[in-house]
């Protein structure tokens, strides 16, 4: 059997008892597990080209599900190609301009405006992660080419390894499970893929940790529409508008702990600072235990693995959104159209999704290191990190460009990392001040040389 046609045994029975489906198309090209963000863009983005999809997702997040809510500008421009940024907006979306680093409970803060990167626009939104997900797996249920089963599950799917002409997937709904041969499988079922660990795909996991946040009624924050990460504290917090009424604010705790430490509350300003403390009392919880991974590879024979499948970083940059979506795009862009080769379209965005993730691997510890280690090292490029923004419209522009996905270039980032080591070497020529504590200063050059170079080959050889 060729891969011109590919059958799809009917479940009436079935496709009834699922709200947003439509009948089962006559063939299929695409089984996609997982209907939230990377599911529902993906779809989208492959029925616009021609293929025929069907979008299985589970059951999707609920407010108690703590996950991102913020989307670059990249990712809004791609949602408006797809036509799906309208529907976010008259949902609530509000506008997003960039974010604010704010240094403690007394900093003025530092502005990194979306407006300053080099050759793109100025707006992101945010709104709740639940309302995202909801609404675009709604606006991918209507679309052409795309049949959407909500309350089904991807088990497993056979015959990934490629050498057949298809795949088979098995679909679980409230009636029963179907069995659909499809030409590939999209994995975009988050963080524990099912199909990632089938095939065998290996991942290399950072220690684990928990975050915990409220929506804040009425938050003041210092720079409305504008995202904030705030430091001074043993981690940053991350706070940023879910509405035009009210703010999201999200705490790293230490693993094994509970309770957010009192020493991130102080690194708060006023009035945002008491704020917080009043949804803390009033308002429920959302929660979500965090690990960093990435795994060996995104494409398998015929499956690919999207979005938080495909690995995920630090939430302090909140690009995982935007590199979901972004994930979309690549895929759709390699496939090409359904008369390709589809198994060489997924070698194909393997190779143009490399780049970017290990960009975003890099970048997201380093940022985080960067703004909260007490190491004297550390302190000292905290200090050039600063002085450099201060100073450069330019380093504003190309820091933005990278922690919203528009630049992915890993030369880029070392390049702008040395930048940032020669501001905080050149500040020798002064008193350091309250830059690194007193007496440490020598082992602060040492440490900070010592890793920028160790850095700089690691970036070099990729």
């Amino acid at each position: 059997m060729s891969e011109d046609a590919c059958p799809v045994p009917r479940d009436p029975a079935g496709a009834a008892a699922c709200p947003h489906s439509r009948a089962v198309p006559d063939s299929l090209d695409v089984v996609v597990a997982g209907g939230s963000i990377a599911g529902s863009t993906t779809a989208v983005a492959l029925g616009q080209r021609g293929f025929k999809v069907l979008l299985a997702e589970a059951g999707l997040p609920n407010a108690k599900r703590l996950a991102g809510e913020l989307l670059h500008p990249p990712a809004v421009e791609a949602l408006e190609g797809l036509g799906l940024a309208e529907p976010l907006r008259a949902a609530g979306a509000v506008p997003v301009y960039g974010f604010a680093v704010v240094r403690g409970p007394t900093d003025r803060g530092v502005l990194l405006s979306y407006s300053e990167i080099p050759g793109g626009r100025g707006t992101g939104l945010a709104l709740e992660h639940a309302t995202i997900t909801r609404t675009l797996f709604d606006a991918a249920s209507a679309r052409p080419n795309v049949t959407a089963w909500e309350g089904a599950r991807v088990l497993e799917a056979n015959g990934l390894e490629g050498t057949g002409a298809f795949a088979e997937a098995t679909v679980r709904h409230s009636r029963g499970d179907v069995r659909v041969a499809t030409r590939i499988v999209v994995s975009a079922e988050g963080r524990s893929s099912k199909l990632r660990d089938q095939v065998g795909i290996e991942t290399t996991e950072e220690p684990p940790f928990r975050m915990a946040g409220w929506k804040v009624p009425g938050g003041r924050l210092p720079y409305p529409g504008y995202g904030h990460v705030f430091t001074g504290g043993p981690t940053a917090t991350l706070a940023y508008q879910v509405s035009l009424d009210a703010v999201r604010v999200m705490f790293e705790i230490p693993h094994g702990e509970d309770d957010v430490p009192e020493a991130l509350l102080h690194a708060l300003p006023e009035p945002f600072r008491s704020d917080v403390r009043n949804a803390m009392a009033n308002e429920p919880r959302a929660s979500a235990r965090f690990v960093g991974f990435r795994p060996a590879k995104v494409a398998s024979g015929r499956l690919a693995v999207v979005g938080d499948a495909g690995g995920c970083v630090h939430p302090l940059i909140a690009s995982g959104m935007s590199f979901c979506i972004g994930d979309a795009l690549r895929l759709a862009d390699a496939l090409g159209d359904p008369s390709q080769l589809l198994t060489q379209g997924l070698l194909q965005y393997e190779r143009q999704r490399k780049g970017p993730m290990r960009t975003r691997s890099a970048l997201g510890p380093a940022m985080v290191e960067a703004l909260c280690s007490s190491d004297p090292s550390m302190q000292l490029l905290r200090h050039g990190l600063f002085r450099y923004w201060d100073r450069s419209s330019r380093g504003r522009g190309v820091s933005m460009g990278l922690l919203s996905t528009r630049e992915d270039s890993m030369l880029v980032m070392a390049r702008e990392y040395a930048l940032v080591c020669a501001h905080a070497l050149t500040g020798l020529a002064a008193p350091l001040g309250d830059a690194v504590p007193r007496g440490t200063g020598r082992a602060a050059v040492s440490g900070l040389v010592r890793r920028s170079a160790g850095f700089l080959r690691a970036a070099l050889a990729a």
